[in-house]
């Protein structure tokens, strides 16, 4: 399911040799590691970067390094920490320093499985969050705290750029959140065309939810991811926004485990359990 990747992307070895100079210096280690990919669905998830770094690698340069390279996230670990149960990681996209991501949290443990034998079992961000590393029948999965949503009324711009009936929408915060809507219609989530351009001045990542009955009458959930205000217009594979939707979907269907199924351009198959107030994915 996991593929490793351990030779530098042509831009990202352009960048080390031409751009930053010093940075080869400061780099230990780096590979690429592929996250929630589903062969039997012909979903390719997602990947990111790891970049082991030894101490002087630089907030600007971590930017830099992650502008120019292909992947959607690049994470930053410090070689000092790899190696403690507690480790502090960093996630980049090619504009901006994430602040929660989940897939780039479960690959990064997945490399430091491969390639030291083991993986820390917390990481935490700089603003002190904790992402968990279990083990359960020897395959890696992340526990994250879920972020509660406070049902609210539909907001214009969300309605203008997407185009179908909207049932229900919730809200995390006024900005700098996560706002989710769910949708009733028909149509299968993956060919809803979102207008992201108008989303790029909406300070909220948002989710599109759909729930959807297959031909044996099993019921299914269904997710799209955008980000255009923080740099990504639409998400491939997002395993930090199941900490909002699995509460959402306790709500209607009393239902606490199962996959979600991302509709991205590439696609992806999420585990997920919800346990207290967290929830296990793989």
């Amino acid at each position: 399911m996991h593929k490793r990747n351990n030779k530098p992307s042509r831009l990202l070895n352009l960048a080390l040799t031409h751009r930053l100079h010093k940075a080869p210096r400061f780099v230990q280690s780096f590979a690429i590691e592929q996250v929630f990919n589903d062969t039997a669905r012909r979903c390719k998830g997602s990947s990111a970067l790891i970049v082991i770094y030894k101490t002087g690698l630089t907030t600007r340069l971590m930017q830099r390094i992650a502008k120019n390279t292909a992947q959607p996230a690049t994470v930053f670990l410090n070689q000092a920490n790899i190696k403690k149960n507690r480790c502090p990681i960093r996630w980049f996209n090619h504009s901006h320093e994430i602040s929660r991501c989940g897939h780039g949290t479960l690959a990064a443990a997945l490399f430091l499985k491969k390639w030291q034998g083991f993986s820390p079992n917390t990481f935490y961000t700089n603003t002190g969050e904790v992402f968990k590393i279990r083990i359960h029948q020897r395959a890696l999965q992340l526990q994250l705290a879920t972020i509660d949503s406070t049902e609210v009324q539909t907001e214009v711009l969300l309605q203008q750029a997407i185009p179908t009936s909207i049932v229900q929408s919730y809200k995390t915060a006024k900005i700098n959140g996560y706002s989710t809507v769910m949708i009733n219609s028909d149509q299968p989530l993956k060919t809803l065309a979102i207008n992201t351009a108008q989303l790029q001045y909406y300070p909220n990542a948002v989710i599109v939810l759909q729930q959807r009955q297959t031909a044996n009458q099993t019921t299914q959930w269904h997710f799209r991811y955008f980000a255009p205000y923080y740099g990504v217009d639409e998400d491939s594979a997002t395993g930090s926004a199941i900490s909002i939707i699995a509460p959402i979907i306790k709500q209607y269907t009393e239902q606490t485990h199962g996959q979600l199924f991302q509709d991205s351009v590439f696609g992806a198959t999420i585990n997920y359990r919800l346990k207290d107030n967290s929830v296990i994915i793989s």
